[in-house]
């Protein structure tokens, strides 16, 4: 059933869009869509066992999954969230990540086995897959260096300045930060309470750093100005802020596990 599913769902990303098999026969992609098992994920309910499968690489062809890490005292910090195109994974030793699916979602599991039998065939495969993995260390260098500012106000503005450099849209006032997220979300992001990160978000929107209209977030170019120059015109809808790509494969993160917190 699942690999009729490949077939047949139109919204599942093929895996020709999928960066880690760029390169790779289009005929022989078009068998692997209708070979690879396909897991889906209703929001709402508890992650699907098959997802958390030791020694097995994930590709995510739908959907956004939303993934996390606990401290030691027990608070969740959101990392990322991966839509569709993105993979994460359970190899060697590493244990599966927390996820919470943010909307309907869909998975393909792939085992160790399967993996080094297709790195065997398409050494491109293995390439792709190490750079995957190589840009997943450098945003969580990233957000290490973010959470390890002292100040709520100052991790806030540096997680704003990194989200935007990655997914932001350009426009004249700023940078837009595609995320209707509530102060709680926003908490989860930078480590801290919603008490604090409100009145974070203030003292960053007196201080002209920030716009706010409803739940999205503009950077100001002034204050984005370390990633870059502000642009003289609008850049077309869904550019990246960074480098004009559009529909990057992963944004930064929204809900904890059991679903969307409280607004403020």
């Amino acid at each position: 059933m699942a690999r009729e599913l490949v077939a047949l769902v139109p919204g599942l990303m093929r895996l020709g869009r999928v960066g880690v098999f760029a390169g790779l026969p289009e005929r022989d992609l078009a068998v692997l869509d209708r070979r690879l098992e396909v897991v889906r994920w209703i929001y709402g309910h508890p992650p699907p066992p098959a997802l958390s499968r030791p020694r097995h690489l994930f590709v995510v062809r739908e959907g956004q999954l939303a993934l996390f890490e606990r401290t030691l005292s027990g608070h969740l910090i959101t990392i990322a969230v991966l839509e569709a195109g993105a993979v994460y994974s359970s190899l060697g030793d590493a244990p599966a990540p927390h996820l919470d699916a943010q909307c309907d979602s869909a998975v393909s599991p792939i085992s160790e086995d399967a993996l080094g039998a297709l790195i065997a065939r398409y050494p491109r495969f293995g390439s792709n897959l190490a750079a995957a993995l190589s840009e997943r260390m450098a945003m969580l260098r990233e957000i290490a260096a973010v959470l390890g500012e002292v100040r709520v106000e100052d991790r806030l503005r540096a997680r704003l300045r990194q989200i935007g450099g990655r997914i932001g849209r350009t426009s004249r006032e700023g940078v837009r930060i595609p995320l209707a997220l509530t102060h709680a979300q926003w908490a989860l992001l930078v480590g801290a309470s919603r008490e604090s990160v409100t009145i974070a978000l203030g003292r960053l929107r007196a201080q002209g750093e920030i716009l706010i209209e409803g739940r999205e977030v503009t950077v100001t170019w002034a204050a984005m100005e370390p990633m870059g120059p502000e642009p003289e015109e609008d850049s077309p809808p869904g550019a990246d802020a960074s480098n004009g790509a559009t529909d990057p494969p992963a944004a930064d993160a929204l809900n904890p596990p059991g679903g969307p917190p409280p607004g403020p």
